[in-house]
């Protein structure tokens, strides 16, 4: 049938009008089952994350040595009142009186969230190939720059050491939980 003649008989109508008293009822019964629901309990806040200015970077040493490298534990501690979280690779680098020496620290390995409570400490294991082994003239830095996961406003950390000048020799893993020293304690 055509338009015209559904008009005529009035079935448009009624199909129109069938289809309105089923859109009223079902939502009188979607209002009538909300009504009744109990209310949702609020979500816990999410734990923020870690900000620069709560944190403070400092090494554990001495490092461990193997051939070509060694390793040393890079903290994070979390100076704030409260708990907050990281979450990947910092951002290290060798500085002297001059600035920068040496390329940025590679990275690699799995990332999580890490929640540091407040007053707690997190850590990164940090490699230092043997500049000897990859470069002629290493230089020599007394500090390292770290950004912590997330952060632009960098934390610095005396560190002797010597890197090479246009090779990587500084390579850090993702942020893990606690402070990766044995006997350490946060209390």
């Amino acid at each position: 049938m055509k338009f015209s003649q559904l008009m005529t008989k009035g079935r448009l109508t009624l199909s129109v009008g069938a289809a309105a008293v089923a859109l009223v009822a079902g939502s009188a019964t979607l209002a009538a089952t909300a009504a009744s629901a109990a209310p949702a309990s609020p979500a816990a806040p999410a734990t923020p994350h870690c900000l620069s200015s709560n944190m403070t970077v400092w090494t554990g040493s001495p490092g461990d040595g193997t051939a070509g490298s060694f390793y040393y534990q890079l903290e994070i501690s979390n100076t704030g009142r409260h708990a907050c979280t990281l979450y990947g690779y910092p951002g290290v680098s060798a500085i002297n009186s001059k600035g920068q020496v040496g390329l940025p620290a590679s990275h690699s390995g799995p990332k999580s969230v890490v929640t540091i409570p407040a007053g707690g400490t997190a850590h990164v294991v940090l490699r230092v190939i043997d500049p000897g082994a990859v470069c002629s003239h290493p230089v020599t830095a007394n500090e390292l720059k770290v950004y912590a996961p997330g952060q632009y406003k960098a934390e610095t950390t005396p560190f002797a050491v010597s890197v090479c000048p246009h090779n990587v020799t500084l390579h850090v893993d993702a942020v893990h939980q606690n402070a990766g020293i044995p006997g350490y304690s946060n209390s």
